[in-house]
């Protein structure tokens, strides 16, 4: 695969930027807004470079994009272990974000470009050439990628918002920044004004892109926010924001559309195809547009040729989540990585499509988050709690081999949410949620070693000169936060840091809400 990690957003979606910059940093590019918004054709090409930007900017091989933050999310929470091949070592180690690392800066970078650019849109969209619903519709998706960036923030820059709503997040920018504006800066926002924020622009989105409105299947257009995305988003971040009846209407509607549960063969064909059935959003990288894909190598384990193969999981889990005939647990079993013949629990969850080529198409959103995301609030919801122990169970059988029954669900209250979770982590494994759903749960991190008999490449057991039979950890690597203190709920670590820059650089940044103490 050939990289160019210079990438701007003047590329493959034939695009461009307004401005290709931080908010805490001087533009270093910026066009004419006269010369840019003539049309909807040009309004739309700025929507097209901001996603480019989103799925191929970054500062390493490992921080390519928005997928490189949901893996470090992954490799940040309890059920993944890092084999040391390359790549996400600060994630799983939780130094990234307090100590505003790689990924804290990848995080910034791409959320605040996205911001600026749809803030540019959004002001000039109305005063273009074009027809009325075509503007309605790339206003609609400057929203809700807007929001989709504000929540983003809000989830990974704060604590949960039931732990302190007040306490202080990031800084909303409404309007594209100038110079000035974007030399000084603003004043920070709490935690639920920023989730005020990404919902209010989710629902205006509703409203201006219309129902019937179909990103399509094409590798150019299934980015773009439709109508059921919207939906999904919204259900998505009123979870985050603790907005229960909101969230499971949401995902109700959400589900009206699509219900679809992909079959056992689906679930095992290799997560790397977006015609899947259950996929509600995604991206089909090309072989001219290939990063985005670069960062399946970190998570296909078991193909050949999958050079960094990092994402293993976590024995533990594995041996006591899934209950008998769950045929996800079957996607789990020991074995040597492909690069540095670590013995570690792989998973086949995640396969290249294209191995010659080593292309995979990449997961934003499907079916099963809005299904998990229903019952959860309804666990939450006043008389609704039967209804979410009846969703519980019939999505397990989902997940059963033919011939085997789920166990019935008989939690109540907190024991019921608990389940839930649980339930999350086994169906979103790898998909970006661990370290996120830890945050806004208020749980801890949970990881212990896993020694068990060491076999060689032939399956053969393998003992030291004394006939001893030889133990390896396949377990965690990384058993205490960076500082040699034990896991706790609400950890500084779990969470990403304002940069430094920022904090330099805008002498206003904490005067509404102050800095947090436990920095």
């Amino acid at each position: 695969m050939k990289l160019n990690l210079k990438t701007i957003c003047l590329g493959a979606f034939a695009s461009c930027t307004l401005a290709a910059c931080d908010l805490d940093t001087t533009p270093t590019t910026s066009l004419d807004t006269s010369a840019v918004f003539q049309s909807t054709d040009n309004a739309d090409a700025v929507l097209r470079g901001v996603w480019y930007y989103m799925f191929n900017s970054g500062s390493t091989y490992a921080s390519v994009g928005l997928n490189s933050l949901l893996i470090n999310d992954d490799f940040g929470g309890s059920d993944v272990v890092r084999a040391r091949s390359y790549g996400f070592s600060s994630s799983y180690s939780l130094t990234n974000g307090f100590s505003r690392g790689e990924y804290n800066g990848v995080m910034w970078d791409i959320m605040y470009t996205a911001i600026n650019n749809c803030n540019a849109v959004i002001a000039n969209i109305d005063h273009v050439e074009g027809d009325g619903s075509e503007k309605n519709r790339i206003k609609g998706q400057a929203l809700a990628t807007r929001g989709y960036a504000y929540m983003m923030l809000a989830s990974h820059y704060s604590f949960s918002i039931e732990k302190d709503p007040d306490a202080v997040c990031v800084p909303i920018w409404l309007e594209p920044s100038d110079y000035d504006s974007a030399l000084h800066g603003i004043p920070a926002s709490s935690v639920s004004e920023v989730y005020a924020q990404a919902l209010s622009d989710l629902k205006d989105a509703l409203d201006y892109i219309p129902e019937t409105y179909s990103h399509g299947s094409t590798s150019t257009d299934q980015y773009k926010i439709d109508h059921l995305v919207t939906l999904g988003l919204l259900a998505r971040t009123s979870l985050y924001a603790a907005r229960w009846q909101d969230a499971y209407d949401y995902a109700d509607a959400a589900l009206a559309i699509n219900s679809y549960i992909m079959t056992e063969d689906e679930f095992n064909g290799g997560f790397n195809d977006y015609t899947n059935g259950e996929w509600m959003w995604g991206l089909s990288p090309t072989l001219d547009d290939n990063l985005p894909a670069y960062t399946f190598y970190f998570k296909d384990t078991t193909t050949p040729g999958a050079s960094y193969t990092s994402l293993c999981a976590d024995p533990n889990f594995v041996n006591t989540a899934f209950e008998e005939g769950d045929y996800r647990k079957d996607m789990y079993r020991f074995g040597y990585t492909q690069q540095g013949q670590e013995y570690k629990m792989l998973c086949t969850k995640f396969r290249f499509a294209d191995v010659e080529n080593q292309m995979a198409d990449i997961l934003l959103m499907r079916t099963s988050e809005m299904y998990l995301i229903k019952m959860e609030a309804a666990a939450h919801l006043s008389g609704k709690e039967s209804e979410a122990q009846t969703m519980l169970q019939e999505f397990r059988q989902h997940r059963m081999k033919s011939g085997y029954t789920a166990a019935s669900v008989t939690a109540t209250g907190d024991d019921l949410l608990a389940e839930i979770w649980l339930e999350r982590r086994k169906e979103l494994w790898g998909e970006g949620f661990s370290l996120t759903d830890i945050i806004r749960t208020q749980q801890s991190v949970s990881r212990q070693q896993y020694m068990t008999q060491q076999y060689d490449t032939d399956g053969n057991p393998m003992y030291d000169k004394d006939g001893k039979p030889l133990e390896v950890n396949a377990g965690h690597t990384t058993l205490s936060l960076p500082d040699g203190t034990s896991f706790v709920a609400n950890s500084i670590y779990y969470l990403f840091r304002i940069p430094e820059q920022e904090e330099l650089q805008n002498p206003d940044l904490y005067s509404r809400y102050p800095k947090s103490d436990l920095y």
